[in-house]
């Protein structure tokens, strides 16, 4: 998946990943609990970062870049449930995940 043409883009995602631990913690979350979805006050819970950094990870609001957001950037998926809002890993993020083991 991150052959030689896409080599940019994984140096930017692994950049990315190593400035924030919030982000890294979440993808690493998400792919132990995968192919279930949570919710970013279970994934807070279990994994110690606060429920506003979670967002922030995920989404990518007030001192996160959207641009660095998992979501933006296609490693985790958004699904709605009526009133609650739930986050999966995507197939890119499991890709990157088992390319990183």
């Amino acid at each position: 998946m991150f052959g030689k043409g896409r080599k940019t883009g994984f140096e930017k995602v692994t950049r990315t990943l190593r400035r924030s631990r919030a982000r890294t913690e979440i993808l690493m979350y998400l792919y132990t609990y995968y192919p279930q979805a949570s919710h970013p006050v279970e994934i807070a819970k279990n994994t110690g970062i606060a429920p506003t950094n979670v967002l922030r990870g995920l989404i990518g609001i007030s001192r996160f870049d959207t641009s660095n957001s998992l979501l933006y950037q296609g490693f985790v998926e958004k699904l709605d449930n009526g009133d609650a809002t739930f986050y999966r890993l995507s197939e890119r993020g499991k890709s990157l995940m088992e390319s990183m083991h």
